[in-house]
């Protein structure tokens, strides 16, 4: 029963009671009238107690009289306040449903918990979560619940008067809600102080909390942004600076927050300046520039400088945002990046498109007048074979100390430039002979040694020349012709001067036609291979061939390995031309091996080749492709193709060997293998250079040699073969000396494969 019923039945209670003592009141008037006007003597007597009676219950009327006119007034007040009361009420409920406030109202005591809202919050039904704590722990998000219960308890026991937490819970549809609580204890028990009821609100804050941390993201990307950025209040004081601006300028925050903008030391050097930009701020609103600034310690740096005004909400005053980045690095990039786009990083030296422009202009002076110029280019010889064995870092230094020394020689040099790895270009001002003295000058001083690594090293150059006017007019053609006649200097062993002159002009047209036939013929697969037998000098039987490229020209005939080998390298054709060799020496040694004819086949491998990565793959190839058994097929590698790169090379040669493939080093003696790698090489054949067997007119020291080498091979597990024998004298020495094969003309020139099975037949 609630207050407003109590209320109303009290009232009816006096209204009932106030009636009663009026009818009372009235029948006593009544019977006093009637007394006096049938009794027409009365005594003092009687009118006394007639008074005596009447008077309390007149003066009792008029109280209730006066009681019932103050409890009708009493009423229609309560009536009014009801009223009120109501209105407040429907009030309250609109305001609460508009700010979507959800009310609760907790009983301790019987742990029961009214709820508005409740549907809208969870999307759970009242009687699907019953009681506050038991039921809704399991929706509180992990992390937040310690810290709401915490301060649940702390309203509990008094130690906060309000409670107010903020906490995810999940939804019925499963995503977490943001949500935020408030509430009081308004009741305990009087005796222990313990909580008997609390009342609260709460209400879904999932949108404002995601806005806050969008704000909260988008401050802390504003603090560590890698610009620096200040803020200033319309009435000029500094309220923000970021990590940036200070780590930037090295003013703290102490230093500059809440100070005037224009008496603050960080501003003072370009304080004028700053007053243009605020002019400049007031017509457009914003200003962009550069300008120098000083940092705490008195550096000048340059920064770039962005400026914007920005109204508050009531659009008054202006705020005013700036942000700067600091162009000292990018400043020291930029130089950076315009010294390497002119000199090499490595020598120092200019680059190759530095030296292409200093030559258009000096080219144009000297035409203006009449002037003579040379061009001087020259490569390092054999600089890889220096850069494999010794390591690149050795290499580069090699390089550096070589571009020093040949700018102290080249002193009158209009440009020195390092063209390409271990390539030089120099213009100097003069004709060829000036050029020959400045060139043999040159080569003087670089074979003087160069200490690398505590190794000592002498350097030999290949080096072209050619002039203006006296060969060509043109850049490009005077470059042309200085690299053929370093190519000229290369083909000869290197280690020489070569002016350029019309021999080389016919020579280098002449290579030019060969290297397009040459495309062509290994386009259709038109290169012969030609077998040279090898004789084993114990039985005297031929029992293994070296495969040898042969190039018959429709025009020329046959042309000598010699010329089209050294071409193939030069133009990147010489892989393709050794794989089409290896192939047509897989095939022919398949077909004798199922005619019942084992003949080891070897084949001359490229440095190319063995670089390319993929020779183990293409002989894996060819072995299945013509079921050729391995032992059958045998590769000859060069001193200098080993030793361009040494542990690669030892690398695919393993894999080689572990396939059952035999392996030969060829011509050795004239390289520059160490014989500390050369007992690294897993190698089962090593054949000796023709140059180191003795002939008639040669010395007992090749005889020397050649005993030596032979001792060597065998001392190293392999078989010896010497090539090049041309006399029946040289082989029986051979044969005396315990060499295992021999091949050259006193046995059979290369022969193609139907000769070579005739030769096979005719010993048998």
């Amino acid at each position: 029963m609630d207050k407003h019923n109590l209320t109303k039945q009290r009232a009816k209670k006096r209204l009932i009671l106030h009636y009663y003592s009026a009818t009372a009141f009235l029948a006593l008037v009544a019977l006093w009238f009637i007394f006096f006007y049938t009794t027409n003597a009365i005594s003092l007597l009687q009118v006394a107690l007639i008074a005596f009676f009447s008077l309390p219950l007149i003066a009792g009327s008029y109280v209730l009289y006066s009681q019932q006119k103050n409890l009708h007034q009493e009423i229609a007040n309560h009536q009014t306040t009801l009223s009120e009361l109501a209105d407040q009420r429907q009030k309250i409920s609109q305001a609460m449903e508009a700010s979507k406030l959800a009310l609760w109202e907790w009983d301790l005591e019987t742990d029961s918990i009214y709820h508005s809202h409740f549907f809208d919050i969870f999307g759970y039904k009242e009687d699907e979560i019953p009681h506050f704590m038991g039921h809704l722990q399991p929706l509180v998000h992990p992390d937040d619940y310690p810290r709401l219960r915490q301060a649940l308890i702390d309203s509990l026991k008094g130690r906060n008067a309000h409670f107010q937490c903020r906490f995810r819970v999940k939804h019925k549809s499963g995503e977490w809600r943001w949500l935020e609580d408030h509430g009081e204890v308004v009741e305990r028990n009087s005796v222990t102080g313990t909580a008997k009821k609390m009342l609260g609100t709460r209400r879904d804050i999932t949108e404002e909390q995601e806005k806050d941390d969008y704000l909260q993201l988008a401050w802390k990307a504003f603090e560590s942004s890698g610009e620096a950025t200040y803020i200033i209040s319309p009435d000029s004081k500094i309220i923000f600076v970021n990590q940036a601006f200070v780590d930037i300028t090295g003013y703290s925050r102490q230093e500059l927050l809440d100070k005037d903008f224009w008496s603050v030391d960080c501003f003072a050097a370009t304080r004028d300046f700053y007053k243009s930009i605020s002019r400049s701020l007031k017509m457009e609103g914003r200003w962009e520039g550069e300008l120098v600034q000083q940092r705490a310690n008195g550096e000048s740096y340059p920064q770039w400088l962005r400026v914007v005004r920005v109204l508050n909400s009531s659009q008054q005053k202006p705020f005013t945002i700036a942000i700067f980045s600091d162009l000292t690095q990018s400043r020291e990039v930029e130089a950076r990046l315009n010294y390497l786009a002119e000199y090499d990083e490595l020598t120092g030296l200019a680059n190759r498109g530095q030296f292409y422009d200093r030559m258009h202009q000096r080219l144009a002076q000297a035409r203006l007048y009449k002037e003579k110029l040379s061009l001087i280019v020259f490569n390092i010889d054999r600089f890889k074979a220096y850069n494999n064995s010794l390591g690149h870092h050795a290499g580069d230094k090699l390089l550096k100390l070589a571009a020093e020394r040949i700018s102290n020689v080249l002193t009158s040099a209009v440009i020195i430039s390092r063209t390409g790895g271990n390539e030089f270009a120099v213009l100097i001002n003069g004709d060829e002979d000036q050029a020959l003295l400045l060139s043999e000058e040159l080569q003087e001083q670089m074979h003087l040694p160069f200490n690398v690594d505590r190794q000592e090293l002498r350097l030999t150059l290949s080096v072209g020349i050619s002039s203006y006017p006296d060969h060509a007019h043109e850049l490009q053609v005077l470059l042309n012709q200085a690299d053929q006649a370093r190519l000229s200097c290369k083909s000869l062993g290197g280690n020489r001067i070569q002016v350029y002159n019309d021999t080389i002009r016919q020579s280098s047209l002449e290579l030019l036609r060969l290297e397009q036939d040459l495309r062509k013929v290994l386009e259709t697969n038109e290169i012969e291979v030609h077998f040279q037998p090898k004789l084993d000098l114990k039985t005297g039987k031929i029992t293994a061939a070296e495969a040898l490229a042969r190039w018959h020209h429709p025009e020329q005939g046959y042309i000598s390995p010699a010329v089209f080998i050294p071409l193939a390298e030069r133009t990147g054709l010489i892989e393709t031309l050794g794989i089409q060799v290896l192939e047509q020496s897989c095939q022919q040694a398949a077909q004798w091996y199922y005619q019942g004819i084992e003949i080891q086949v070897a084949v001359n491998i490229a440095a190319q080749q063995l670089d390319s990565g993929s020779l183990v793959q293409q002989v894996d190839e060819l072995l299945n492709k013509y079921e050729l058994p391995a032992s059958l097929l045998e590769l000859e590698l060069t001193e200098s193709t080993l030793m361009e790169d040494a542990e690669a090379a030892i690398v695919e040669m393993q894999s080689l060997r572990n396939r059952g493939i035999s392996l030969a080093i060829d011509d050795f003696g004239t390289g520059y293998s160490s014989l500390s790698y050369l007992q690294r090489f897993p190698l089962d054949v090593l054949k000796i250079d023709r140059s180191f067997l003795m002939t008639d007119q040669g010395s007992k020291n090749q005889g020397t040699l050649t005993r030596a080498i032979i001792a060597l091979g065998h001392g190293l597990g392999m078989r010896v073969v010497a090539e090049g024998v041309e006399d029946s004298q040289q082989l029986e020495e051979l044969k005396q000396l315990g060499c295992d094969f021999a091949q050259g003309f006193i046995i059979s020139k290369p022969v193609p494969a139907e000769s070579f099975t005739q030769l096979l037949e005719q010993q048998y």
